[in-house]
């Protein structure tokens, strides 16, 4: 009984300690986690919207980024079948994690109609010549 006591004793700062709520794991883990994967760059939900909604603010303001061409028209010439409707724009997805201002646009895109719903992520990775393949979740 006293051995008991003794452990209680203890163990009773020690849970005193510990959160009373698993909320920590919540966001970041969350954050971290491939919404898409685009040959072998991950993408979290969060970089995709980013990118989406710099496209999309471009096309609503008539303008590119760093004088690229970039939004431009996405024709859809491979057929995949979006969840939205068209017309379509392309947008850069930089494995850096950064929102494409100008410069390289590398081989990702995310891919938006008029209104600025998304309707996909494609990659040159894996295509042949000038083509796109989907990224993952993309068909």
């Amino acid at each position: 009984m006293q051995l008991l006591s003794a452990l209680l004793l203890l163990l009773t700062p020690l849970s005193l300690a510990l959160p009373t709520s698993i909320s920590f794991l919540d966001n970041p883990l969350e954050a971290r986690q491939c919404y898409t994967t685009c040959g072998s760059n991950c993408y979290t939900q969060a970089k995709v919207t980013a990118a989406k909604n710099a496209g999309y603010s471009y096309v609503k303001q008539g303008g590119t980024a760093g004088g690229s061409t970039y939004p431009h028209a996405y024709n859809n010439y491979e057929g995949f079948d979006f969840p939205v409707s068209g017309p379509y724009y392309e947008f850069p997805l930089l494995s850096s994690g950064q929102t494409y201002t100008g410069g390289s646009p590398g081989a990702d895109r995310v891919i938006f109609n008029s209104g600025g719903s998304l309707a996909g992520e494609i990659t040159h990775t894996g295509a042949s010549g000038n083509n796109f393949v989907g990224c993952s979740g993309t068909s």
